[in-house]
């Protein structure tokens, strides 16, 4: 094992165990000031502490640090080496000793020892809970659900057990919901319901680690049991929160006896890191102390919430702090030195006249751009349109560049042609644009180090815009289409007494005419109609039909105002 491991190993154990002492030290002052909630919520500390990975500063914090020495050779070792040592002429073999040494790495040995009872802690633990698991549902009947959570009555069960994290069951001992009074029966189903809703099964399975790492530490098991007192009156408050304060006593009574009336079998026991049996006698007094306190004010409750972030917050400054070793540059050996028979001792042939420079290749002529002219807003179909450019020079030489357009084969005319040419030079603004903003996100990529997903995200934008741009006045096109071909509505009445009537125009364009005053007649007349059949109907007691005539009464009042 690395040194690094031994120290990362170490100090996660040693913090642990100070975070599990601090814990069974402030647990019960917190839960008289802040409830039992926050006391549970204490546990976190030394879970998180275990999930700490270690912190590695870069190597240039490193302090300079002295070349190790060389340790002087002993002659008196049976080992031998040979270095090379300079003399004036030629290097030499010279013999060196060097005493071996055989240690035992201890430390080594302890931390396998350590992990390897820790491996055993956790088999052990999940061997007792799917034993005890399949020993309560083997003799168990289904007697009803509660959401997800299976209500099973059992033999093995002795009181209310809750246990599963996907398949979630609460074992009932035998004739438990016909025998138990109903409000100790809801009560109890309560708590253990309320286990699962809290996922306090899902913590005692990720905790396991925190407490198996302690497997020889008394802190360990005395910490598991705290831990399990202060997650049952955690559930309790809960229970009581939801209940009622004038259940209170009740609950604790029920609570009480389920403790002290029956004995767990020692495999329910056992499988306790994995489930939620009732405890004994000293988690039954932590409890009913719980219940019998006051309620916590939200001022209070804020105070417990800010005192954990800034515990959780501290947490990091515990953890283990290793040096990231720095990389040597590699060894650049020693030019060997000239002699009469080496290559650098013969002249460099002289270099080849270099290649004149080829004459540039002439332009190629421009191919003609050929697209499909989308169709417009009057309904005309779409046009082969051909653009050819030609580059010429005028009488100082500078290049000129013209264009021609051919629209289904015929020369364009001056009015298409500008329209053609305000089209391309809009595309050309568009494609200028896009090339800035290229650039603009290349700078912020160099220089604020944007995201370079972010970066190539936009640059596809930026490719599909003159696509996006074209897809935006074909769906204009479209609605100006639509908005054509829908009828027009208008609202009038003509006396006939219909309430909607359809008229086609000498263009066949439609036109709706909504009548509002027959409408409004037409509505008067259904709330008339049910305000009797209200009045006439016996089996509606007195409140009931007062209530509906007053709400139809209320309609007609504004259908009047309206008409």
């Amino acid at each position: 094992m690395s040194s690094d491991f031994h120290g990362f190993a170490i100090e996660t154990l040693v913090w642990t165990g100070v975070l599990i002492l601090v814990v069974l030290v402030l647990r019960r002052p917190v839960t008289r000031h802040f409830g039992p909630n926050a006391a549970y919520a204490l546990w976190a500390l030394p879970f998180m502490r275990l999930l700490l990975p270690p912190l590695v500063l870069p190597a240039w914090l490193a302090p300079a640090s002295p070349p190790p020495a060389q340790p002087a050779a002993d002659p008196g070792s049976p080992a031998t080496f040979y270095t090379l040592a300079e003399t004036g002429e030629a290097p030499v073999a010279v013999p060196q000793l060097m005493k071996a040494t055989v240690s035992i790495d201890w430390l080594s040995i302890l931390l396998a020892v350590w992990l390897a009872g820790a491996g055993v802690f956790v088999m052990l633990r999940f061997f007792h809970y799917f034993a005890m698991r399949r020993d309560l549902l083997a003799s168990g009947v289904e007697v009803g659900r509660r959401g997800k959570v299976r209500l099973v009555e059992t033999a093995g069960a002795h009181s209310p057990i809750a246990f599963g994290v996907i398949d979630k069951v609460v074992a009932l001992p035998r004739g438990f919901m016909e025998r138990t009074d109903p409000t100790a029966r809801d009560l109890a189903l309560e708590h253990e319901l309320s286990h699962h809703r809290a996922r306090d099964l899902l913590v005692n399975i990720a905790v396991q680690p925190l407490f198996a790492i302690h497997w020889f530490n008394p802190l360990g098991w005395i910490g598991w049991r705290a831990m399990r007192c202060d997650q049952e009156a955690a559930c309790d408050a809960r229970v009581v929160a939801e209940c009622g304060r004038e259940l209170r006593g009740t609950y604790a009574t029920i609570i009480a006896a389920f403790a002290t009336g029956t004995a767990n079998p020692s495999r329910v026991a056992l499988a306790a890191p994995m489930a939620c049996p009732v405890l004994g006698d000293k988690s039954i007094v932590h409890r009913l102390r719980s219940l019998t306190m006051k309620e916590i004010s939200p001022r209070r409750r804020a105070t417990a919430r800010m005192l954990m972030i800034g515990a959780l917050v501290a947490l990091p400054l515990t953890a283990t702090i290793t040096q990231a070793e720095a990389t040597a540059p590699p060894a650049v050996p020693p030019a060997p030195a000239a002699s009469p028979t080496s290559l650098a001792a013969v002249p460099a042939a002289p270099g080849a006249p270099a290649a004149p420079e080829a004459p540039p290749a002439p332009e190629a002529p421009a191919a003609p751009h050929v697209f499909v002219a989308t169709p417009g807003a009057d309904g005309e179909e779409g046009r082969t349109i051909v653009v050819e450019r030609k580059v010429t020079r005028d009488g100082k030489g500078e290049p000129r560049e013209e264009r021609s357009f051919l629209i289904d084969g015929r020369e364009a005319t001056a009015a298409e042609r500008a329209k053609l040419e305000a089209q391309i030079e809009g595309l050309r603004d568009l494609s200028r644009e896009s090339e800035e903003i290229r650039r603009e996100i290349a700078v912020l990529r160099e220089r604020n180090g944007v995201d370079g997903e972010f970066a190539r995200e936009m640059e596809v934008l930026l490719e599909n815009l003159p696509r996006t741009v074209e897809n935006a006045q074909k769906m204009q096109i479209l609605a100006a289409r639509t908005r054509a071909s829908m009828p027009r509505v208008i609202e009038k009445c003509d006396g006939s007494g219909e309430t909607v009537r359809e008229r086609a125009g000498s263009n066949g364009e439609k036109t709706i005419v909504i009548c509002r005053t027959a409408a409004l007649g037409s509505a008067r007349a259904a709330i008339k109609s049910a305000r009797g059949a209200v009045k006439r109907d016996r089996d509606l007691s007195e409140s009931e039909r007062a209530e509906a005539l007053r709400a139809l009464d209320e309609a007609l009042a504004e259908i009047r105002r309206e008409l």
